[in-house]
């Protein structure tokens, strides 16, 4: 299995993030069918190559190249599960019954979220305290109908 993502941010700095130990939370569970125990992935970097492997279950590697633009601010980065690597489990409820494509894409578009995203973090997992328009619209609404029990007051 293989899938790809392009990433706006130097083939450097993904790497850099790709290699941290610590970032491994936000993008391994996503390749596990019980997320609810993930283990240490095992990870190991090769900087010559730009490639990040590890070896627990579902065992594979991302390599980062630079795209075909060679533009500085872009790079590629590719999932691939190692040969045998990858066994199907069977599916959970709300799951296909071979999901692998799914979680490959959900775990690259989440490096993808947070290294693009680095300052903010997940554009999916907003910042407490900080609210989306609609969010404030639908509180107001709420408020305007029954101003006694109604809502969440905007904060001003």
């Amino acid at each position: 299995m293989h899938a790809k993502i392009t990433v706006h941010t130097s083939p450097d700095r993904l790497f850099a993030w790709l290699s941290e130990p610590g970032n491994a939370r936000f993008w391994f569970a996503h390749l596990r069918h019980d997320a609810d125990r993930v283990p240490d992935p095992k990870l190991s970097a090769d900087a010559g190559e730009r490639v990040v492997r590890w070896t627990a279950a579902p065992a594979g590697e991302m390599r980062v190249t630079d795209p075909a633009t060679h533009d500085a601010g872009v790079a590629d980065l590719s999932l691939t599960f190692a040969e045998g690597g990858h066994i199907d489990e069977p599916p959970a409820e709300e799951m296909s019954p071979n999901d692998d494509p799914t979680n490959a894409g959900n775990a690259l578009r989440s490096i993808k979220s947070h290294v693009e995203n680095a300052e903010g973090g997940d554009p999916d997992m907003h910042t407490p305290g900080i609210v989306s328009r609609e969010a404030a619209e639908e509180a107001d609404r709420e408020i305007a109908e029954d101003p006694e029990h109604g809502g969440t007051p905007r904060r001003r």
